[in-house]
């Protein structure tokens, strides 16, 4: 293999290694063990980092192997973090995205070094911080300043929280002056800021492109409004519960209609759990926007007229999202897909009235569809007959919750989509393990495979091999070791397996899959009752892929046992 490596040029292994990257990054790994040449080549394909406690130790020798990396994820640590982060600075990455969510306390000093050292740096995120103030936004935008993507979302709150704990508009104020290169901000769940905060982004941020503005109960729609006339690159605004129950909102409502003409570059817009009116959606579908994503979620005070207005007029949607609209049965869906011809993406979940009717008209009218997400409708119940025609474009289907399909329905589903991928059918108890065997007969390109609480699989009923089934989450479904001995014969290259809670699964089945499945990386073995330490250890030992084991809460193979996994690179997880 060696000589192959080297009689073959460079610039091949190249389009190779970065093919595997593009479907999954794990594939690398066993790759990069042939020979140096291949290590070479697959280090610099290795673009994100998770840092746990368990890394810490490790992360000079990791800075200095991986030297692309772009982003640093980091979890909760039992370390220093102003010390990790002045580690970062010194590696010279030129990294341009560190996640710091989760974290008790903005890390001052680290940050510091960091904006001294670091100038690539331009996405921060700090969402669900224990604690953050206006102090620690203005520190931040002085040690970043250059910043054009900041996550804020969130923060813990407490009411005994004194008012200069909070972030607030005067926060926001004065951040936003010095972030003049901010082009995305998302300050969902700060509770305290108000239109104040919107007026000064968009006054000062003139850059901004995408805004996120969910449970802030003090927003209204004119200062939504202001936000949007006045932010002249604005691609992106989404929306979330904001005070839907004050009367400030409502008389503040007609406000936001005209602001849409003024958006020229508006692409995304985003509306969920608030008050929408027929007027505000026609006021959309005048303004002629460049709209390739609309989400109207959860929303109330609007009728199929405004939703036919808008949609009528952006006919060129690729992404749309009507969950929760309750109005909506199958003869609206029947009237309304004429204008979806170019959708690639919908998503009806807790639409309650739309049956299998909705279903099939989706699959014949729209022939762009990828993606069809359907959880907790009315499905398995069928309106009236819909011609079946295939759609092979569709490959992602979610339909998980759907207590009244059966395996009749799933079948018909699935006749009608050949190259069927991904497929949740999660908390569906009329799906038993012949209904999945079937659908696997006929697409036999499934890579991703959910029947969590699903106590009718019992087994994925097929012999026919899987090749690239990949992922399997089956917790808390009947499953048991017969089924796990036919997974182990059927799906080789299993990668993820969830058996979370599994009454019927023993170490008996667990041995099956760990010796037949080669490339296992992960296995979530919690509910198996006779699990001990020795067969921990001989899991890792028997299949060296293993990077992840989840074992139940009060579990533990001991501390010799515990570091002799992580010798061999798989961490131990309790849940």
């Amino acid at each position: 293999m060696e000589d192959r490596c080297v009689d073959l040029p460079r610039e091949c292994w190249e389009i190779v290694f970065e093919h595997l990257r593009s479907d999954r990054y794990q594939f690398l790994e066993p790759v990069s063990l042939v020979c140096k040449s291949f290590l070479s080549l697959s280090n610099p394909l290795l673009l994100s980092l998770t840092i746990s406690t368990l890394t810490v130790p490790l992360l000079p020798r990791l800075f200095h192997r991986f030297r692309c990396l772009k982003t640093i994820v980091v979890g909760q640590l039992s370390c220093d973090l102003n010390a990790l982060l002045s580690l970062i600075a010194r590696s010279d990455l030129r990294l341009q995205s560190l996640d710091l969510s989760n974290q008790k306390s903005v890390p001052v000093e680290g940050l510091r070094q960091l904006g001294s050292r670091m100038k690539s740096l331009k996405s921060l995120k700090c969402r669900n911080f224990g604690r953050l103030c206006d102090r620690d936004l203005i520190k931040i935008s002085n040690s970043l300043p250059w910043l054009e993507d900041l996550d804020i979302s969130y923060p813990s709150f407490e009411e005994t929280m004194l008012s200069e704990e909070r972030v607030t508009n005067s926060g926001i104020e004065e951040m936003s002056g010095k972030l003049r290169e901010l082009q995305k901000i998302d300050v969902s769940g700060n509770y305290f800021i108000s239109d104040k905060s919107l007026v000064a982004l968009s006054s000062n941020c003139v850059f901004l492109r995408e805004i996120v503005l969910h449970d802030c109960c003090f927003l209204t729609p004119s200062g939504v409004g202001f936000a949007i006339s006045n932010s002249a690159h604005l691609v992106s605004v989404s929306v979330k519960g904001l005070g839907i129950h004050s009367s400030l909102f409502r008389a503040s409502l007609p406000n936001i209609d005209i602001s849409f003409m003024s958006a020229r570059a508006l692409s995304v817009i985003e509306f969920s759990r608030m008050f929408i009116s027929d007027a505000l959606l026609c006021s959309i579908a005048k303004a002629q926007l460049p709209l390739k994503k609309l989400a109207i979620s959860y929303c109330q005070n609007f009728t199929l007229e405004g939703l036919s207005s808008i949609l009528s007029a952006y006919q060129f949607l690729g992404e749309l999202d009507l969950s929760g609209l309750d109005f909506l049965t199958d003869l609206c869906m029947n009237d309304l897909s004429r204008f979806l011809s170019n959708v690639t993406s919908i998503n009806l979940t807790s639409c309650s009235k739309l049956t299998n009717s909705t279903f099939f008209i989706l699959t014949k009218s729209c022939s762009s569809l990828t993606e069809i997400k359907m959880e907790r409708t009315n499905l398995g119940e069928e309106d009236f007959v819909v011609d079946l025609v295939k759609n092979t474009q569709i490959s992602t289907l979610k339909l998980s919750g759907n207590m009244r399909m059966n395996d009749s329905s799933l079948c018909k589903f699935a006749s009608v989509r050949p190259n069927l991928q991904l497929l949740d059918v999660s908390s569906c108890d009329g799906i038993t393990g012949g209904g999945i065997a079937n659908v696997l007969k006929s697409c036999n390109e499934v890579r991703h495979l959910e029947v969590e609480f699903c106590g009718g699989v019992k087994t994925l009923g097929t012999d026919s091999k899987l090749y690239k089934l990949g992922i399997l989450k089956a917790a808390s479904s009947g499953i048991c070791d017969e089924g796990l001995a036919m997974v182990a014969k059927t799906c080789p290259w299993l990668l993820h397996l969830d058996l979370g809670d599994c009454s019927a699964v023993s170490v008996k089945g667990v041995k099956k899959i760990v010796r037949k499945c080669k490339g296992l990386r992960e296995i979530n073995v919690k509910g198996c009752p006779d699990l001990d330490p020795n067969f921990v250890s001989w899991m890792v030992s028997s299949r060296r892929s293993l990077r992840k084991i989840i074992l139940p809460i009060g579990f533990s193979p001991g501390y010799n046992k515990r570091e002799f996994l992580l010798r061999h690179g798989c961490l131990i997880h309790n849940c």
